[in-house]
């Protein structure tokens, strides 16, 4: 995933994650960083398209994510192609092959196990390579296995601005064994500029996962309503692995970097993009974490089931939700507009949504209530 998140006129304010650490400092001692000669061929792989992965190139980059220097100095990866660049990781704890079989299943949708940062999410070129059932080879990987394909995303909204994007962005995951110990590699470039950004409502606290999309162009900030955002450019390299020999956690180590703003001004701070980094593992690990959490395959046949209800039927499941966004409406500060709140309040809100919207509303507010979080649904939609 891409976080795109920054700064209008004041920081970011995110949710915090104590498992999270991020560079403060500045890593300017050598000229070029072990990690450099990896990230470089690692983007160089998305646009080649070679079948042959070359371990060698990004030994320096995992000899790095495995060291204290990887785990508790500071890092500053400056810029690149002029978009801020920041580093982080964050620990979940769970296996490797859990992590990648809920989030990074093609056919469970990202928002599902990225509920704070992801609104919408799949395939326009499905992966190539030996994609099904990867968890499976986690323990017996012999030569990289490498896998392409092209994704679509569409973000939640900004905790400072509201605004919500949509782009697509080629992604490359390897999955190898280096020295004894196994790598899942996920590196992402976003295609093309987003689209232009829309309001959106964080509904209640953000970690809660309500939200709310007008439609409507500009930023949701008093006097910023005119301004047409845009992420311009996006990238990052994630490297996942389990540091213990217990097997029972997996560290996310990030590089990221991202040009967005208006006017074709980077407005972007590190700072913001550590924050966001923080918002995206507060929700993965509440979601990966819980005892509730319900099997792959069952996430799958819901899935399945909701994307098969007729128009009719699924209308119908969308009902209490429907009505639980009218009451918050006349009480929510967020919602407090009177053309969000006559949305809301007159249906339209969610007849005009897409389909593929209101598949995952009810999809969404399904796994909140499979895990015990607090749901618009008291039962299962199937």
């Amino acid at each position: 995933m891409i976080l795109a998140f920054f700064p209008v006129l004041t920081p970011f304010s995110l949710v915090s994650e104590s498992a999270l650490f991020a560079a403060v400092g500045s890593d300017k001692a050598d000229a070029r960083p072990m990690w450099e000669e990896g990230i470089a061929y690692l983007f160089s792989m998305l646009k080649n398209k070679d079948s042959s992965f070359d371990v060698q190139k990004v030994s320096g980059l995992l000899d790095f994510v495995v060291s204290e220097k990887g785990g508790v100095t500071n890092l500053d990866p400056g810029k690149r192609e002029n978009a801020t660049g920041a580093y982080f990781y964050s620990d979940v704890k769970a296996p490797l092959s859990k992590v990648i079989k809920y989030a990074y299943n093609p056919k469970i949708p990202a928002y599902l196990t990225l509920p704070s940062v992801i609104r919408l999410g799949g395939w326009q070129v499905k992966p190539d390579g030996p994609v099904a059932n990867l968890w499976e080879k986690v323990s017996d990987v012999k030569v990289p296995l490498v896998m392409r394909g092209v994704e679509y995303e569409e973000i939640t909204p900004d905790m400072t601005t509201g605004a919500y994007y949509r782009y697509d962005m080629d992604r490359l995951m390897v999955l190898l064994k280096y020295r004894g110990k196994v790598f899942f590699i996920s590196a992402t470039r976003q295609m093309n500029p987003s689209t232009v950004g829309r309001q959106g409502v964080i509904i209640g606290p953000d970690t809660d996962w309500n939200y709310f999309y007008s439609g409507q162009k500009g930023l949701n900030q008093a006097g910023l309503g005119w301004v047409s955002s845009y992420m311009y450019d996006a990238s990052s390299v994630s490297i996942l692995f389990e540091p213990g020999v217990s097997k029972t956690q997996t560290r996310f180590a990030t590089f990221k970097w991202l040009r967005a703003g208006w006017g074709g001004i980077n407005m972007v701070r590190r700072e913001n993009i550590i924050e966001g980094g923080k918002r995206f593992a507060s929700g993965f690990k509440k979601v990966l974490e819980s005892p509730q959490l319900p099997g792959a395959e069952r996430l799958i046949d819901v899935y399945a089931g909701i994307k098969t209800l007729s128009d009719q039927d699924l209308s119908a499941r969308l009902q209490p939700i429907g009505k639980a966004l009218q009451k918050l409406s006349r009480t929510d500060p967020g919602l407090s507009r009177s053309d969000f709140r006559e949305l809301i309040e007159s249906g339209k809100y969610l007849r005009g949504m897409s389909r593929e919207e209101q598949e995952n509303l009810l999809m969404s507010e399904y796994m909140k209530f499979a895990i015990g979080k607090p749901s618009f649904l008291d039962r299962s939609p199937l």
